[in-house]
């Protein structure tokens, strides 16, 4: 009896769960109409300041006429597509953003340089740190400069 193998009636149905989910998947992705068009997602970079976010988004070979960038509530779309000519040329890009609420969607603005663009978001004035004026301070020392006047 040395040498012969266990049966596992739970490993086995684990390992048969794995294998179906394996068929199917490279079934699913290998079905006709299944591919589209190719999508870039450019990673992007975000720089942040006390007063504005900033977002980098790199879009070689992308025309600024052809970028769409729109806000709902707090997302922020953009859209952009480069053709070649081509009918399946070209490369596309879609990503939405959801904005922190700390920020002010309201004044958004946009510039593209270089193939980068760079979207600015302000933090809002309310969420800002502001310096609180202390009251009493001065007063204090008023009163203690008139008890030590003669």
């Amino acid at each position: 009896m040395v040498g012969q193998p266990r049966w596992m009636p739970v490993a086995d149905i684990f390992d048969l769960q794995r294998e179906a989910d394996r068929l199917f998947n490279q079934f699913w992705n290998d079905l006709p109409g299944r591919a589209s068009a190719p999508t870039s997602n450019y990673p992007f970079t975000v720089h942040t300041t006390p007063d504005a976010w900033r977002l980098e988004i790199p879009m070689p070979g992308i025309d600024p006429k052809d970028v769409a960038i729109e806000m709902a509530g707090h997302t922020l779309s953009i859209r952009a597509e480069r053709s070649d000519g081509v009918t399946d040329g070209g490369a596309r890009y879609a990503q939405s953003i959801t904005v922190p609420q700390f920020l002010d969607v309201d004044k958004v603005n946009a510039a593209h340089r270089h193939g980068m663009l760079e979207l600015t978001l302000p933090v809002k004035e309310s969420v800002k740190p502001r310096r609180v004026a202390i009251t009493g301070i001065a007063d204090a020392e008023q009163r203690q400069k008139q008890l030590t006047t003669p």
